[in-house]
Order: structure tokens, then sequence, then C-alpha cells
């Protein structure tokens, strides 16, 4: 007797296979609920790479995407293994285990395309070991559905067609927005390069005119000691003219730079106008400009800095020009005045050299009483450690001795009422310098010592001060003694912000330079600190 055969398991796997795949095409928005522990495994293999990384369907593609990530370069092809490891006879009977293997295809696909939204590995992953897969179950149930006088082959093949068109069709249609933004990006530059044309013609002239005024620079020089030496021979009737000539010359030396310098800054402003609005119209694609590893072109950022330099250039020369020819109407009415005094009596002569000799004096006089003044006062201190600052000081002191030999001449003079006054401070001045300031710089010196600033900058100081340059001492101590107390201020500031942290005392005096006299606060002086500073007071 023959036996029956069993259609009911040929019949349950296209039902099955048939409702997974209509399921699956259905792209993004599936009809089931994704199973976040499915069986199965997610597979990924990058382009120079020749190991398959796979992992477990619960850990996600991210994992495998990663692992093949690291093992070589892009573009990195994934496909989802089914969960029996078999072709499809077991899963195709079991309609969940079908749904689980097409949803992590779908979870694959997602991935590369809306996570790492990468082309060219989702044109790999459609195009690779998965597409394979799917063509392997394919012809396994092709196999099976034959057995059965029904062709329902042909409908599992139009749902793997539908699935594979379904997600062919968002690589397409990034290639062609990728395409079209392209070519956004080009009419961009397209129009950038049209709009910058007239200004780089405009440009070029302006060098060419700044390189011909630049060349005339020593003519304009010589024209200036040439007017010079005309007004110094001129006679009263002459220096009328010798001034007009004079500013007849500074206005041309300023006419032909003032108008470069006119001309720079409205095509500065024009540039600048262009560089804006390219940065603006191109700033949307610039992420499509980083995909393709193109770099945004700078094209105005050189031109204005040479305008700038130009421009620079020509206010200078023009402050030049000017200071000279206001020297020179300085010196031909001085000339003019000496002339007219030469043409006076004896007595007119005599009265104006008294007038004059008297207002010296005066000034003189004026400006003794200040110094004298000035040196009274103590030295400043600084703000937190109280030192004092000595450099502003020995300046003083050396400015006042430099004025003893004029006023130790013999015979009167007009300044002796200023030299009345200095003379009683010449010695305590020369005594300060000598040993005064150097014993208050290395007081002062032991003092930041004793603060546990470092040892070199002190070192060079105290360098100086036994080379006998006092006033390169001072100088050198005052930066010292200012650096000392920024770095207390730093410190200051971390030490309050230890202190709000809760940080133990033990732990706050140990940290930084300054030791425990930085996180005490400069404010209360450090024993050391103060002993110091009283003995320099």
């Amino acid at each position: 007797m023959k036996m029956r055969r069993n259609t009911r398991r040929p019949k349950a796997i296209l039902v099955a296979a048939v409702a997974a795949v209509a399921l699956g095409a259905v792209g993004a928005g599936c009809l089931w609920e994704r199973e976040e522990h499915a069986p199965g495994r997610f597979c990924a293999q990058s382009n120079t790479s020749v190991i398959e990384h796979c992992v477990d369907a619960s850990e996600g593609p991210g994992t495998a995407w990663r692992k093949a990530e690291a093992d070589g370069e892009l573009p990195i092809q994934m496909w989802a293994v089914e969960p029996s490891g078999a072709m499809l006879d077991e899963p195709a009977a079991d309609a969940a285990a079908l749904r689980a293997w097409f949803d992590n295809i779908e979870r694959a696909v997602a991935y590369v395309r809306d996570e790492e939204k990468n082309a060219e590995s989702l044109r790999a992953t459609l195009h690779g070991r998965l597409l394979g897969l799917l063509l392997n179950s394919r012809l396994r149930q092709e196999a099976i559905l034959k057995e059965e006088p029904v062709r329902a082959a042909d409908n599992f093949q139009q749902a793997m067609t539908d699935k594979a068109s379904a997600e062919e069709e968002p690589l397409v249609a990034a290639l062609a927005a990728d395409k079209q933004a392209m070519a956004v990006v080009q009419a961009i530059f397209e129009q950038a390069r049209s709009d910058a044309a007239p200004l780089q013609s405009r440009y070029a002239g302006v060098a060419a005119r700044f390189a011909a005024y630049r060349a005339t620079e020593a003519v304009e020089t010589a024209a200036y000691a040439a007017l010079s030496k005309q007004a110094s021979r001129s006679d009263i009737d002459g220096l009328d003219g010798a001034e007009q000539a004079v500013l007849a010359a500074a206005r041309e030396a300023s006419r032909a730079p003032n108008e470069l310098a006119t001309e720079i800054m409205t095509l500065s402003a024009e540039l600048r106008a262009l560089a804006v609005s390219f940065e603006e119209a191109i700033a949307p694609h610039k992420e499509v400009l980083a995909t393709h590893g193109a770099v945004v072109p700078d094209m105005t950022s050189g031109a204005l800095r040479s305008l700038s330099a130009m421009l620079g250039y020509a206010q200078r020369r023009v402050a030049r020009s000017d200071a000279t020819a206001t020297a020179l109407i300085g010196g031909i009415a001085l000339r003019r005045q000496a002339l007219h005094v030469l043409q006076a009596d004896e007595g007119a002569r005599e009265a104006i050299a008294r007038s004059r000799m008297e207002r010296a004096s005066e000034v003189f006089g004026e400006g003794a009483r200040a110094r004298v003044e000035a040196l009274s006062a103590a030295p400043p201190v600084s703000e937190k450690l109280g030192l004092p600052l000595l450099a502003e000081r020995c300046g003083a002191l050396v400015a006042l001795m430099q004025m003893r030999p004029l006023c130790e001449a013999a015979g009167a003079s007009w300044r002796e009422a200023g030299c009345a006054v200095l003379r009683g401070r010449f010695d305590a001045a020369e005594a300060e310098l000598r040993t005064g300031l150097p014993r208050k710089i290395a007081a002062g010196l032991a003092a930041l010592r004793e603060t546990g600033m470092a040892a070199a900058a002190l070192d060079a100081v105290q360098a100086r001060l036994d080379a006998g340059d006092v006033k390169g001492a001072a100088v050198a101590y005052d930066a010292a003694v200012r650096g000392a107390e920024g770095h207390e201020r730093l410190e200051g500031r971390r030490a309050a912000r230890l202190l709000r942290r809760g940080v133990p005392e033990a732990h706050r005096a140990d940290d930084g330079a300054f030791g425990a006299g930085a996180v005490a606060g400069v404010g209360a002086h450090p024993h050391a600190v103060y002993r110091a500073v009283e003995e320099l007071r």
C-alpha cells in the first residue's frame, strides 16, 4: 500500500514564508513589534579586511559595525544571519523565527542607512553578503515550494524583489540628493567667482598704484631736504615763499596717499561684504563638503591682509610727511623771529634775551621742585605682598644725578634757582643709589624666597645686583614682585575653590608653588614676609 504524501508541512512553509516576506517588505514601518532580544546574529566586514565580525543579535548591529570599523576601512557591509544558521526549512515552518530574521535584516540596513549615514556602506550592504543570503534563501524556498502544484515561488520572488527595491530606494534617493547638493555648491562657487572678478581687477589696479606711490618716497624726502636748505638761507622777505612751498609740498605729499587710502578702504569693505555673502550661502552645505573632503575656499583674507598693509604704510608715510612739514614751518617761524631780533637795536635784543632767560630759569626751577617733591615720597608697594616697587624711584634718582654736573658748574647761570633746590638732594640720592636701593632689593629678594618663589628669576636679579647694575636689578626685581602677585592671586582663587569643595587644610597647604603661604592668602602676610616688609619700612 502506498503511503500518502504529507502536504501539510509545505503548505505551512508557504504560508509562513509569504506572510513573513510580505510583512518584511513594508520597510521601516514593520507591522510586527521588534523583538529586543531576537535570535540570530549581526555580521559586518570592512572593505580592506577578510575577517567577518559577528555578534549576537541582542548586542545590536552597532557592535558588529564598530568591530569591523576598527579592523579596516570604509565601506563596511552588514548582514543578518538567520536564527537557525541553516537554510529556511525550519524557519519557514515557524512564522515567528522567519519574522525575527527579517527584522534583523531590517535593523542591519536601517543602522547603516540612518545611524552611520554612509552611502557607500549602504550600497555594499544591499549588494553584498545580505543579497547572497536572500538569494540562497529564495532558491531553497523555491525548491520547497515546487513540491506543491501552486506556483507560490513566484509570489515569494516578487516579495523579495519588492523588499530589495524598497531597501535600494533610500540609497538612490541619497545619491540623487547628494548630486543635487553638489550642483548647488558648484553654483555658489561660480557665483562667488563671478562676483569677485571685478574686485580682483580693482585689487590689481590698487596694487599697481601703491607700488608707484611707494617708489616716490626717496623723491619726497629729498624735496623736503631741499626746502629746509632753502629756508635756512632765506632772508625775511624770502621766508614767506619758503613757507608756502613747504605747505604745497605737504599737500601734494598727502593727496596721492589719501586718494589711495580711500580706494583701499572702499575695496576692503566690498571684499568683506563678498566674504560674508559667500559664507552665508555656503553655510548650509558645509556638511556636504565635509562628507566629500572638500575645503571651503578662502577668497578674500589674503587680499584683505595685503590691503591692510598698504593702508598702514600710506598712513604712516602721511604722518611722517606732516611731521616734517610741521617742523619746517616751526623752524621758519623761529628764523623769522631771529631775523627780526637781528634787525632790532641793541636794547631790544637785550630785553628779548633777558625775557627768554627768565622764562627758561622759571621752567627749570619748576622742574627741579617737582623732582625733589617726587623723591620725598616713599616708593609704592605691591598690593598683596606689600613689597616696595623700586624701578621708578631708581630711574628718578639716576636722572637727578645726571643733573649734578650742570649745577656744579662755576659761575652764575639761568639754572641757578633750580640748582639751589637740587643741591641739597645730590648727596642723599647718591647714597641711596649706592647702598639704600641695593639693600632694599636684597631684602625684597629674601622675602620672595620665603614665599617659595622660583629661584631662577630671583637669582637673575641678584646677579645684576652683584654686577653693580642697580637700575637693571630694580627693573628685574619689580617684575619678580609683580609675577609673585599674579601667582598669589591665582593660588588665592584656587584655595577658595578648594575651601568650597571641602578639601582638608593639610592637602591645601602642600598644593602649589607657594605652599602654605599661598593657601593662607597673601593678605594675611606669612610671618617671614611680614618681617621683611617691616624691615624695608
